[in-house]
């Protein structure tokens, strides 16, 4: 039998140009309250830097304000952006949010696409992945070792002696994102949980990708292959209401996506660029809640994931609506 997944809340954090952002802010807190009492096991906030058209805030503040408000859910971020970073600077931020947490910090890494981002950080596109590994290998270091000395263009650690350290021992819960091929047998490979965006490809590709990963964990000798799922969903008073109660605002998260060439690593087949009642095909959870139960159902299945994050709001969606959504999934979806 399949083990029940944990559910965690993903917040949108992203906001329509000239949007009240303090209002929306606000709003979110609501939405972190009510994952809280309605047991949700965690929250998860994203990140994109220059997000045209968007309003974005930045994950590890955000997390860091909603600590107060989340109980004992976990907090993680899905993802951090880590070729971009100081890797000292990440590694003490994020120690310092496991600790003010007491010790419920989840961290999510991906390598990132958009060359606005790395022109905007003096990443050179053949450096890349390198800085990607290079800091993931350094924030851990930083955690867990009394001296480190490493060197590359962008950063020179000599014998520097770190002595912050997260709570949790050796560090932090790490997960990885991809939606190559290659990323995957690398996460496979490093021994780390893969965060799947199911959102960004349709249900058979998915499970590809499911098996190429669990594949190539059994290649390198692993007895587990936890798979983590990042869905989008929305439970609506019925089908046909669902679809329309979203279309406006997913189609807009989505036309963002596809001008940001998020969809360019992926096969012409899992584009973005479709009409909204095509893209939605296998994507996203939508419909009426016995729809949305039997889409769930089917996700654990044939998935088996240790955790489904579940994201019910995109930019200009209104707070009453996803406060519905959210009430029918607690109330009529969710065991």
């Amino acid at each position: 039998m399949t083990a029940a997944p944990g559910y965690g809340l993903v917040l949108c954090s992203q906001f329509p140009a000239g949007d009240d952002v303090t209002a929306r802010f606000a709003e979110q807190i609501e939405q972190v309250r009510f994952a809280r009492d309605a047991g949700f096991s965690s929250v998860w906030a994203t990140q994109h830097y220059l997000a045209d058209p968007f309003q974005y805030l930045h994950p590890l503040a955000v997390l860091a304000r909603i600590v107060p408000e989340s109980g004992d859910m976990r907090i993680g971020t899905a993802i951090t952006l880590m070729a971009l970073q100081n890797p000292v600077d990440l590694a003490e931020e994020l120690a310092t949010l496991d600790i003010i947490s007491g010790g419920r910090l989840t961290v999510g890494a991906g390598l990132g696409y958009r060359d606005a981002e790395f022109d905007a950080f003096g990443v050179p596109r053949d450096a890349r992945l390198r800085r990607f590994l290079d800091n993931l290998g350094l924030v851990r270091r930083l955690w867990t070792e009394d001296e480190v000395t490493f060197e590359n263009e962008a950063v020179r650690l000599d014998a520097v002696h770190p002595v912050l350290r997260p709570v949790q021992s050796p560090h932090p819960p790490l997960w990885l994102a991809g939606h190559t091929d290659g990323a995957l047998r690398r996460t496979a490979r490093m021994g780390l949980p893969w965060i799947a965006a199911a959102a960004h490809v349709d249900r058979d590709y998915l499970h590809r990708q499911v098996r190429f990963y669990r594949a190539a964990c059994a290649e390198y000798g692993r007895d587990r292959a936890p798979v983590q799922v990042l869905q989008e969903i929305y439970v609506g008073a019925s089908d046909e209401a669902a679809v329309e109660d979203v279309r406006a605002a997913l189609t807009v998260k989505y036309d963002a996506y596809r001008a940001w060439g998020q969809d360019q690593v992926l096969p012409p087949s899992q584009s973005f660029d479709a009409e909204f009642d095509k893209l939605r095909q296998g994507r996203f959870i939508l419909g009426g809640p016995a729809s949305c139960r039997a889409q769930l159902a089917d996700l654990v299945d044939h998935v088996a994931p240790e955790n489904i994050l579940l994201r019910p709001q995109w930019p200009g969606m209104p707070q009453e609506k996803v406060m519905a959504s959210l009430t029918r999934l607690r109330d009529e979806v969710l065991p």
